[in-house]
């Protein structure tokens, strides 16, 4: 490659990368500050603008371990995006190895760039107020970043550079002149040392059956990922209510189980409304599961599974509260989660989606429940028809027909309404 294409090809690289790296600063950003000006103002100015000073001041140790834990966590979370593609068509463009693994460096950093504005600035306030030099530690923040985008990097001599690289970012954030200098040398060494990038997956043998046997469980981990914990972020205060209610009253212990009861009949069937709505958002059902020696039973009893695990966790935190109370949801919770992997079954263009019959039909076992424990065996005697109904919904699924999607015209000029 000429030097003309090299310049040319290494810039377009740099403009790419410096775009997505943006796109992921400005994500972030907001997240970000928020929950920086949050903990700002409830922990107060002082506490942090105090702890900021003592950073500074408390030797490279201390200042470089903190800088450069924060920095992980922030380019840990850019890295899942940039190292995404990789290793696709961006291969095929005529650049060396060398210009992928720095470009991607430089997303990264950029990716970054919120969290070392509000790092820079705390640094800069505790020094004028507390009378503390801030300079190396404020012309290292830059390479810090540069630092941890190489860190966190698919390469293929990690063994070697991310111990260089620990050991530049703890340098370079140290707040010491003195130590500057190695810093940078340390960080070029990790660049020079860093090898191409690789993302290759590793499957051992043990991982092959495990991965057929639990197919349908993983490909709902992957459409869900760490969403899963929305829904208990929504069901838990109802548990926390009914908690409450009971150390502030001091009820008798009948209407004390009866709270126990409802509380957690509404929070298990608010998170199964939640989950059944995600998967059928973003796993619904799709025509390729069909060519698979399954029958529609398996399919079925597969989502359940995938629900019912992640629905023990609330009946333990409500076993633990009160254990007389949490018998009749365990003879209940089946029929609700059949029910809620029967609706993402249903109509998908329902104007109640996927979760409203499901809440309807658990406010009403909420409300029998909390009356009448003994409605329990109702609800585990409705199991086997719940099934029988989800396994008919399932076979006669028409997984081909076509859903229109329905946008507003305001910002789309592909609409189709005016």
């Amino acid at each position: 490659m000429s030097k003309a294409g090299y310049y040319f090809s290494a810039k377009a690289f740099f403009l790419f990368h410096l775009h997505v790296g943006t796109r992921l600063a400005l994500r972030t950003f907001i997240p970000a500050v928020a929950i920086f000006f949050a903990l700002y103002y409830v922990l107060r100015p002082e506490l942090f603008l105090s702890l900021m000073a003592a950073l500074l001041d408390g030797g490279f140790l201390l200042s470089g371990i903190s800088t450069i834990l924060l920095c992980l966590i922030m380019a840990g979370f850019a890295a899942r995006r940039v190292c995404l593609g990789l290793d696709g068509w961006i291969r095929h463009l005529p650049a060396v190895s060398s210009i992928h693994r720095r470009m991607a460096a430089i997303a990264i950093f950029t990716a970054q760039i919120p969290l070392l504005i509000i790092m820079a600035g705390l640094a800069f306030i505790s020094s004028k107020l507390f009378e503390v030099p801030a300079a190396p530690y404020l012309t290292g923040l830059p390479f810090v970043g540069l630092v941890c985008g190489l860190f966190v990097m698919p390469v293929k001599r990690k063994t070697l550079s991310r111990p260089l690289a620990v050991l530049a970012g703890i340098f370079l954030s140290s707040n010491n002149w003195g130590l500057f200098i190695p810093g940078i040398f340390l960080l070029l060494a990790t660049d020079a040392l860093s090898g191409p990038l690789i993302q290759k997956k590793k499957h051992t043998k043990f991982y092959r059956p495990f991965k057929r046997i639990f197919l349908v469980a993983l490909i709902n981990w992957r459409a869900l990922r760490l969403r899963i914990l929305i829904p208990y972020l929504l069901a838990m205060p109802f548990l926390g209510a009914a908690q409450l209610f009971i150390a502030n009253n001091s009820p008798p212990p009948l209407i004390a189980e009866q709270m126990i009861r409802f509380g957690g009949t509404i929070g298990l069937v608010l998170f199964c409304a939640i989950l059944a709505n995600m998967l059928a958002a973003r796993r619904p059902p799709w025509p390729w599961i069909r060519s698979l020696p399954w029958s529609a039973k398996s399919r079925i009893l597969s989502d359940s599974s995938f629900i019912s695990i992640f629905v023990l966790p609330l009946l333990i935190v409500i076993g633990a509260m009160n254990l007389n109370s949490v018998l009749p949801l365990v003879l209940s919770f089946p029929s609700f989660v059949l029910y809620s992997v029967f609706s993402i079954r249903q109509d998908a263009e329902s104007p109640i989606g996927a979760s409203g019959k499901v809440l309807l039909y658990g406010a009403i076992g909420a409300l029998l429940l909390c009356i009448f424990p003994w409605s329990s065996l109702f609800f585990l005697g409705l199991t086997p028809l719940i099934l029988k109904e989800a396994i008919k919904a399932e076979k006669h699924q028409k997984v081909s027909r076509w859903v229109e999607l329905h946008h507003l015209a305001a910002g789309d000029s592909l609409s189709w309404s005016e």
